[in-house]
């Protein structure tokens, strides 16, 4: 029988270096070369950990090549498949009789998973090609073609320094020029400029500007750009959110109008003298969140107004007492009042509403106390806030000694539910009510403020004109009995049209009930006549105005009454003929009822005097 074959000792004296590791990576056989690569001994690495043994340089605190045989050897361990490394720097370990340290080592190495019938791993080969020899003479020669490139460079490397300075003597000359002429234009630019930015300018009339100097002058010019630019962002961000508030409170006021509308026909059918609790808190939460979407209109300069000719120190003056009352012990209140003080044109209850937020605000900046001071002027705007067009205003200043805001809370200060009081102490809408009543009114509200030093918000409102006066109040109708008529009620949200369209036929009118523009002109085609058009203003499709506007082509004197929760201005804006009345929602069953009434019963009058049909 054939000797058996001893596979150890064909493995230890195979010329390749190999290794033969477990899959805890200890090293469990070694080939003689692998031995002798490595200047270490079978009896002495058998058993031991692999790394333990073959360490990274230690005076290479960069050295990679443990991390990567780590990984290396990770990746066989995990798919069982071999994994091939690029050269890698590991240093040798000399031993103690050789001198100690380390022998610079570079190598090719190459792991190989051995796998049972099972698929399990048990054993991983780890076979390396020393490439030390190759890696050294490439660097050599590589240093070698670097000297011989540079020695041949060397001659031609002078002469070209000589040309090199001639040409920098020439650029130099040119830079000169180009410097003159980006002066220049610095200076064009700046006269440009001088009417946008905030911030001053440097001298312009300077007939020369160093070149150490232009980076400084051009830094200034950006920067003052990008204040623009945030103001700009900043303005388009509120207009943003005030397109949302105003779209929110507008959805809501419809259902505010449905809920109070219904909530009114459950009172008139209680019996009277019967309590109902219930239905005045329903009643209470209508009016507490009709308050809300006011708040809300105001900021995005929709809210339902009366401007008139307006004196500011009037409304000041009414104020101080609640003013006193509100502020408390602690917080002095002081005014210091224009006596030739111009009337504004703007609306006096949202005046009011503004002194009333401001000191609000200021006092919750002063919790220990402190002095809120009120002041009015005549002023003239010539470039100076750069938002107003130059002309005359009226000067609004509500000014106190708190806190003050920091640049980040001053920027953010008029966005609507944004505040810095504790959870249930403040909604975050009292500056933002500020702004839109102001925007809404042609004005601006400046904030000048900063930590430790309290907050100044100055109001600039536009004078009043001629025919700005209080518009006269209509004498009520007389008593008689309410006129019936043929009403064509147009308002795209279901349950608002069903109640209002329930309010008026119970009430004795013939009721059209559209839920469009398109609907609307189809039934008044078939209508004929019709006493009056109830329309929402804002529709989509076709907007309130746009259809009255149809339907009075060939009968200009027919009567119409718009439902909005928007400013009665931009509904006048929408209409050319401005020839209508307003009913701003939310509002209840009488105040419908009567607001028809009303316009029913003028239209009776002109009727009876001669006028023209509302149905012609």
């Amino acid at each position: 029988m054939a000797e058996s074959l001893n596979f150890q000792a064909w493995f230890e004296s195979a010329p390749g270096l190999f290794l033969v590791l477990s899959p805890e990576l200890r090293i469990v056989g070694a080939s003689d070369a692998y031995l002798h690569a490595t200047m270490t001994v079978r009896e002495q690495i058998l058993g031991r950990g692999l790394f333990v043994v073959f360490p990274d340089n230690p005076d290479e605190p960069g050295a990679t090549g443990e991390h990567n045989l780590r990984a290396s050897l990770a990746r066989v361990i995990r798919n069982h498949t071999a994994d091939a490394m690029p050269v890698q720097k590991y240093d040798v370990r000399r031993p103690a009789a050789e001198g100690g340290g380390f022998e610079e080592r570079y190598w090719s190495p190459l792991n190989t998973p051995v796998l049972g019938p099972d698929g399990k791993l048990l054993h991983i080969i780890h076979r390396v090609e020393d490439v030390t020899e190759f890696v050294l003479n490439q660097a050599a020669r590589t240093r070698e073609e670097i000297a011989t490139a540079f020695e041949s460079h060397a001659l031609q490397m002078e002469a070209e320094i000589y040309q090199r300075a001639r040409q920098v003597a020439e650029a130099n000359r040119q830079l000169s020029q180009a410097n003159e002429a980006l002066g220049a234009m610095y200076r064009q630019i700046e006269l440009l400029l001088a009417g946008v930015n905030e911030a001053p300018l440097p001298d312009v009339s300077s007939a020369h500007i160093a070149p150490e100097e232009m980076p400084g002058r051009i830094g200034q010019l950006i920067a003052n750009h990008k204040d623009l630019e945030e103001q700009l962002r900043q303005s388009q961000k509120m207009e943003a959110v005030g397109r949302l508030a105003g779209g929110v409170a507008h959805d809501f006021n419809n259902l505010l109008t449905v809920i109070a509308g219904y909530a009114g026909l459950l009172r008139e059918s209680q019996p009277a003298g019967v309590p109902a609790p219930e239905l005045a808190e329903i009643e209470k939460a209508v009016d507490r969140a009709a308050s809300l979407t006011q708040k809300l209109l105001a900021f995005s300069r929709k809210q339902v107004r009366q401007p008139r000719a307006v004196d500011l120190n009037a409304v000041v003056r009414g104020l101080e007492e609640l003013l006193r009352r509100l502020l408390g012990e602690k917080v002095q209140l002081a005014t210091a009042l224009a006596k030739d003080l111009q009337p504004v044109k703007a609306d006096p209850h949202q005046i009011e509403q503004v002194v009333m937020n401001l000191g609000v605000n200021a006092r919750d900046a002063m919790p220990a106390g402190g002095r809120l001071l009120i002041e009015t002027r005549n002023v003239t705007v010539d470039g100076e806030p750069r938002a107003l067009a130059p002309g005359r205003y009226a000067l609004l200043s509500v000014s106190d000694n708190g806190h003050g805001m920091d640049a980040e809370t001053a920027r953010r200060a008029f966005e609507p539910f944004f505040t810095t009081k504790e959870p249930g102490k403040g909604t975050g809408l009292g500056l933002a009510v500020v702004f839109g009543i102001v925007e809404q009114s042609g004005g601006l509200v400046n904030l000048d403020t900063a930590p430790g030093r309290g907050a100044s918000f100055r109001i600039y409102l536009p004078l009043a004109e001629a025919g700005d006066e209080q518009p006269a109040q209509h004498e009520p109708a007389a008593q008689a009995a309410p006129r019936r008529g043929a009403i064509l009620l147009v308002e795209d949200e279901a349950a608002l049209r069903d109640l209002v369209s329930t309010i008026l036929s119970t009430a004795g009118h013939v009721v059209l009930a559209a839920a469009s523009g398109k609907e609307a002109l189809k039934l008044a085609a078939k209508q004929k006549p019709v006493d009056l058009i109830l329309t929402d203003v804002v529709m989509p499709g076709m907007t309130g105005p746009e259809l009255v506007a149809r339907l009075r082509h060939g009968r200009p004197a027919l009567q119409v009454l718009y439902m909005s929760g928007y400013d009665r201005e931009l509904s006048d804006r929408k209409n050319p003929e401005r020839n209508a009345d307003f009913l701003p929602k939310p509002f209840t069953p009488g105040a419908l009822l009567a607001k028809v009434a009303e316009v029913l019963s003028a239209e009776g009058r002109r009727e009876a005097g001669g006028g023209e049909s509302a149905a012609s």
